[in-house]
């Protein structure tokens, strides 16, 4: 399933699969969602299915650019296996891990 990105009143909504084979696209989309957004940023999972660890890069790249723009970001809806992918690399702090 590809992977897209919706802007809704609250939060950046992900759809689709988060795989190495869909990141790419997904992060430029993603980068530009934020790029339009002038509050905290909140990525919602609730409509992800599939995940790899790319997911988890994905995400450390959207701690770097809400840093740079000097703005939170926080997730929810969390799937379980990225949850599972995050703990197992210790990467607990990232804030995805539910």
């Amino acid at each position: 399933m590809v992977a897209q990105v919706e802007i809704s009143s609250d939060a950046i909504v992900l759809n689709g699969d988060l795989l190495f084979s869909t990141i790419i696209s997904v992060r430029q989309a993603l980068e530009n969602a934020i790029d339009q957004t002038t509050q905290a940023i909140v990525i919602d999972f609730a409509n992800v299915g599939r995940v790899d660890s790319s997911a988890v890069s994905l995400w450390l790249c959207l701690m770097r650019k809400s840093q740079a723009l000097n703005r939170s970001l926080t997730a929810r809806n969390i799937p379980a296996e990225l949850s599972a992918i995050v703990r197992l690399v210790g990467l607990e702090h990232t804030a995805l891990n539910p």
